[in-house]
């Protein structure tokens, strides 16, 4: 080390440099006491004051701590007895996916080709970028995994990725679950499936009267995902064609158009009469519905109607078969009843294989029968 005033070498741990008498004073730093359990240390005025990280926040593009102290104790043992009592209110839960991913990126040490295999293999979490992290679950993950249109090593690379996102985030308190380790990396995900068409009827009964099953009845005809749908605007929709204009994701998903069905004009009519502006399908005051808040509006609904939606385990986390998701595979469902060039099915659904096509369309043996008898 260097004396600060004479600037020449001295040995390490001195006190006063031994060349010139001058003083050394060293930063006063926090002193650890484990990981996210705080840190106390002694002010000038001889004082002590305990300091607790309870989150971060994203700033001029950078991961800040957010940290919440208090001071004033004359003892280290009265600031340490104080140290939980820093940590009973709620942490924030405001930092997005995509704020996780831009300040875990620098971190992350591999090679360029690595690299590059997780920044391809994020572009297909899009649906869930602006989500907090608080409000994103295991399904909407796996919604994204499923709807990859690449093969299984890509999907891999989803499910690493995620878990070294979530890895840099737990030990910052930003999240309290890994929700990659019960990622299913196959696309089959245990039940996943649109809804039963006897469902669909159940809920059109309610269409007009309850806010939930006019949602979720237009998005079985619409066939936007849960995020994508949510963010419809009115000025999204061509009210002289009949038809929406958004979607993202993917090239070929990024605002597409999608026709409204007949069978819910008048819900669409309805919802966007005499708006200029504003989110479509919306919360009751008129602001932007929440997926969390959609989510559980939609198993409200199916519970309402009486429909069973089966739970299932994956790891040690149960997850419903049907989901606000789940309305996509009915739309390319219904899609498979009606004639129509795979070309303008692909269009509306946002997809440009039809492999991906049929992965949406359930199998149901009326269908092939029909198929069957004609020959």
């Amino acid at each position: 080390m260097k004396c600060r005033k004479c600037r020449r070498d001295i040995p390490e741990g001195c006190v006063f440099c031994p060349l010139c008498g001058a003083k050394l004073e060293t930063a006063q730093r926090p002193k650890s006491r484990g990981n996210g359990q705080g840190s106390v240390y002694q002010l000038p005025n001889k004082s002590w004051r305990c300091v607790r990280t309870v989150g971060y926040h994203t700033a001029d593009g950078k991961l800040r701590r957010q940290t919440r102290t208090k001071s004033g104790f004359k003892t280290k043992k009265e600031a340490l007895a104080y140290l939980p009592q820093l940590a009973d209110a709620p942490r924030p839960r405001t930092v997005t996916f995509a704020q996780l991913y831009e300040a875990w990126l620098p971190t992350h040490r591999a090679g360029k080709s690595t690299l590059d295999c997780y920044k391809a293999a994020y572009k297909w979490y899009k649906p869930v970028w602006n989500l907090a992290l608080g409000d994103i679950t295991i399904d909407d993950l796996q919604d994204c995994l499923d709807d990859c249109e690449r093969g299984r090593r890509t999907r891999e690379n989803m499910k690493a990725l995620a878990g070294l996102m979530y890895k840099y985030g737990i030990p910052r308190r930003l999240t309290d679950l890994n929700l990659a380790e019960y990622l299913v990396v196959s696309g089959e995900s245990g039940g996943k499936s649109g809804l039963p068409l006897e469902a669909l009827e159940e809920i059109q009964k309610r269409v007009g009267k309850s806010r939930a099953a006019d949602y979720v009845y237009c998005q079985c005809y619409l066939g936007f995902r849960p995020s994508e749908f949510l963010a419809l605007d009115v000025r999204d929709y061509d009210r002289q064609e009949r038809a929406f204009r958004g979607g993202a994701k993917t090239e070929a998903g990024t605002n597409r158009i999608v026709t409204v069905s007949p069978k819910i004009q008048p819900i669409i009519d309805r919802l966007t009469a005499d708006k200029i502006g504003g989110p479509v399908f919306c919360a009751e005051g008129g602001g932007a519905l929440r997926i969390e808040k959609y989510r559980e509006m939609f198993y409200q609904l199916l519970a309402d109607c009486g429909i069973d939606n089966p739970e299932y385990k994956v790891g040690d986390v149960t997850r419903k078969t049907y989901t606000p998701h789940s309305c996509r595979h009915t739309f390319a469902t219904l899609m498979k009843r009606v004639g129509g060039a795979d070309k303008d099915k692909l269009e509306l659904i946002g997809h440009t294989s039809t492999e991906m096509l049929r992965h949406y369309q359930d199998v149901c043996y009326s269908d092939l029968r029909a198929i069957t008898d004609a020959m």
